[in-house]
């Protein structure tokens, strides 16, 4: 019997090989939770998806586009999160599905509402 493969859900929450740029230019790679962002327009039609990262430091500065999950709430246990967290709109990657390690949870309904109103801001789509 075939197994059909993973489709990406908006909404999950992912452990990803996450890029970040150095500030000499290189590209570090980091074990990182982040939320799938991309719908199934991207998916049904690439290997690729688009995520927001998310951190368990908050910014010095933070952000209006930054989303916190606080530890233990409702929303940290069901996207799988095991401490304080912060959705970062403002970092945006797209990878291959391949580099998603495995799958920790999913975002309620209206914590995704919530990264939308940040992703709309972000963007400058309000």
């Amino acid at each position: 019997m075939r197994r059909r493969p993973w489709i990406p859900q908006r909404g999950e929450v992912v452990l990803v090989r996450f890029p970040f740029l150095q500030t000499d230019g290189r590209v570090q790679v980091k074990p990182r939770p982040a939320v799938i962002i991309s719908g199934p327009v991207i998916h049904e039609q690439t290997a690729d998806v688009i995520i927001a990262a998310i951190s368990s430091r908050p910014a010095s500065r933070p952000l209006p586009t930054d989303y916190h999950i606080p530890y233990g709430s409702s929303e940290s246990k069901a996207g799988g999160l095991k401490r304080d967290s912060w959705v970062k709109v403002s970092n945006l990657a797209t990878i291959p599905r391949s580099a998603i390690a495995r799958r920790l949870g999913r975002l309620t309904a209206a914590g995704m509402r919530a990264v939308d109103e940040r992703l709309r801001s972000a963007l400058g789509l309000d």
